[in-house]
């Protein structure tokens, strides 16, 4: 493997320890963690490490070779946090939960009404593969027709990423995990996700680069509404937005089920070029002025002029907002949470912007949303040793570690 380390001895594994790797536009994330004894994640080594200019292009991979180094330098930081924390406790990380996001990534829910011939006998692992390939053989050839068409390929370029069983109601009463169960009527909401092939090919090659033996791809957004505390009952339901630096990802959860995902390219980094053009700053200048500014260091003055500055961009990702939302105006009532992270989350006028944007007047709200930010604290089962991930801008990378528990 590689991950930068030379003359490490080698000891006996203790504990199977595994990645979750969040490459973004501007940031690589690198979680490494263990599954610990009360069955959650323990985060033992965390490291964030800036991509190199031009190595990404709104969330998509433009030059393998950097992304690559960068990953790899960011994972063997990793691994030596870890071993300051654990010692030589664990194995090497064999398999890997990679995060995907971008404005090409598309996520379709398919609902399907089934009936039973053997209601008498428990619902087993078997069956619900077989449903699975019911909805792919009926519905994938259209929906990817679709989604080419909107992204403008071809549909032999269009590849699955992952479909999940989303829920699943046995004569009429909801059940997290169907396996088990019986009975005769079937009501159950498929989510799947797909991207142009050369996304998910480059993200194999970089695999395979590193050396990791096994792993697997997960749409961020998902990933996150999965995590998040006390999203998964009946009555809960929000409206998820991940704003990184070159994507904001938007999921919609209504009384526990995805409805879907959309994403659109516009994140952090418009902000941050509208400060280097208007102060005549390097790129790195201009998104260290932006981060003094969302976190409050920067004088009143300063203040009130980037504020004025970003009112036109904020609109212009208002409308972006409006409409990912536009997807999923068949859902009916709109949850009344909106739930956001990611980095480009913690500017002023991003929240601002939600709270005071004529919601009423253009969606099936019963109510304005309340906004809130969602932190690591805020995920279910994770536990983080390194006390390193602590803002909204740490929770995607948390979520897609979260994973192996599902």
């Amino acid at each position: 493997m590689m991950f930068n380390r030379k003359n490490v001895k080698v000891v006996a594994p203790v504990e199977r320890s595994y990645l979750a790797l969040d490459i973004g536009t501007v940031w690589i994330k690198t979680v490494l963690f263990i599954i610990n004894s009360d069955n959650r994640v323990e985060v033992i080594g965390y490291n964030k490490k800036k991509q190199k200019d031009g190595s990404m292009y709104a969330a998509f991979i433009i030059n393998l070779k950097e992304v690559t180094d960068t990953l790899d330098k960011s994972i063997g930081e990793a691994v030596s946090q870890a071993k300051e924390i654990y010692g030589d406790n664990f194995e090497m990380p064999k398999k890997a939960f990679i995060g995907i996001a971008g404005e090409l990534v598309q996520g379709v829910t398919v609902m399907v009404n089934a009936e039973r011939n053997n209601e008498k006998e428990a619902i087993n692992e078997k069956e619900m593969e077989k449903l699975i390939a019911r909805v792919k053989k009926h519905t994938f050839e259209g929906t990817k027709e679709d989604i080419a068409e909107e992204i403008g390929i071809k549909t032999n370029q269009v590849a699955e990423i992952e479909t999940y069983i989303n829920s699943v109601y046995i004569d009429g009463v909801r059940v997290v995990n169907p396996l088990g169960y019986k009975g005769k009527e079937l009501v159950y909401r498929v989510f799947s996700t797909f991207a142009p092939k050369i996304y998910l090919e480059s993200l194999a090659q970089i695999v395979c680069e590193l050396g990791i033996e096994e792993y697997k791809v997960v749409v961020e957004p998902y990933a996150i509404s999965l995590s998040l505390k006390g999203l998964r009952t009946n009555n809960s339901s929000a409206i998820i937005i991940d704003i990184g630096g070159g994507t904001t990802d938007v999921a919609m959860v209504k009384n526990g089920d995805i409805i879907g995902t959309k994403m659109f390219a516009i994140g952090g980094n418009v902000f941050t070029k509208r400060i280097a053009q208007n102060f005549n700053l390097t790129i790195d200048e201009a998104e260290e002025k932006k981060l003094d500014y969302s976190n409050g260091k920067l004088g009143k003055n300063d203040s009130m002029e980037l504020s004025k500055l970003f009112s036109h961009d904020v609109k212009v990702w208002l409308t972006g907002v409006e409409l990912a939302l536009e997807e999923f105006e068949d859902a009916g009532e709109f949850p009344t949470s909106i739930h956001l992270c990611g980095g480009g989350a913690l500017l002023p006028e991003i929240q601002e912007g939600l709270i005071t944007h004529p919601w009423l007047q253009l969606f099936n709200f019963k109510k304005f949303p309340k906004v809130n930010f969602i932190f690591p604290t805020n995920l279910v089962d994770i536990v983080d040793k390194t006390k390193s991930a602590t803002m909204p801008t740490d929770v995607a990378a948390l979520s897609l570690a979260h994973m192996v528990l599902e």
